[in-house]
C-alpha cells in the first residue's frame, strides 16, 4: 500500500505508458507475425495460378480432342469400324467383325476386333486398304491396328506382277480399365 500512497500524477502517467507500450509491443509482434504468414501465402499464389492456368489449357486441349474424336465410347466400336469402311473415300463396303476380350495385365481389358471382308469374293486395292487402316487410327485416339495380314487376291507365281487386287485381315484393339477388377 505504501507504493500507491507515494504515487503522484506523473508517476501514474509513467506507469500507464509503460504498461501500454508493453501491451502494444505484444500486439505489434502478433500482427507482424501474421503479416509474414500472409506474405508467404501470397508468394504461393503465383505458383497456384500458373498451375490452374496450365490445367485449364490441358483441359481445353483434351475437350477439343474429345469432341473431334468420332469414336466416343467403348460401346460402339463395331459401328465406328463399319462407318469408316463405308466412307466415300474408302468405299470398302461390308466387313465382317468378330470381337474378343483379352486381359494383358491386372486391371486392364483389351477388346480385339478382327476385321475381314464380308465375302470371300471381295477384293480391294492397296489404296483402299491403306486408307481404311489409316482412318481407323486417325479418327480415334482409342484404337490401334495391332495385326495386319495382306494376301494377293489371285495366285501369283514368283517373278510375276499381279493385279492390284488384295484380300486382308486386320485386328483393331481398344484398351480400357477393367471395371470388374478389384482395386482399380
Amino acid at each position: 500500500m505504501s507504493f500507491f500512497q507515494r504515487m503522484s500524477f506523473p508517476r501514474i502517467v509513467i506507469l500507464v505508458c509503460g504498461l501500454g507500450s508493453l501491451v502494444f509491443g505484444v500486439l505489434v509482434y502478433q500482427r507482424t507475425t501474421r503479416l509474414a504468414e500472409v506474405h508467404a501465402e501470397l508468394g504461393k499464389v503465383k505458383d497456384v495460378v500458373r498451375e490452374i492456368q496450365t490445367d485449364a489449357y490441358r483441359l481445353a486441349d483434351l475437350q477439343r480432342s474429345a469432341s473431334a474424336e468420332k469414336f466416343k465410347g467403348q460401346d460402339e466400336p463395331e459401328t465406328y469400324i463399319r462407318q469408316v469402311a463405308a466412307d466415300g473415300n474408302i468405299n470398302m463396303g461390308q466387313v465382317q467383325i468378330t470381337s474378343s476380350t483379352k486381359s494383358p495385365a491386372r486391371g486392364i481389358e483389351d477388346r480385339v476386333y478382327k476385321i475381314t471382308p464380308a465375302e470371300k469374293t471381295q477384293r480391294f486395292t492397296l489404296g483402299q486398304i491403306g486408307n481404311f487402316l489409316y482412318k481407323l487410327e486417325a479418327d480415334s485416339r482409342r484404337v490401334r491396328v495391332t495385326y495386319f495380314k495382306l494376301q494377293p487376291f489371285e495366285k501369283v507365281t514368283p517373278g510375276q506382277v499381279g493385279k492390284d487386287a488384295w484380300n486382308f485381315e486386320a485386328e483393331l484393339t481398344t484398351r480400357s480399365k477393367d471395371e470388374k477388377s478389384p482395386g482399380t
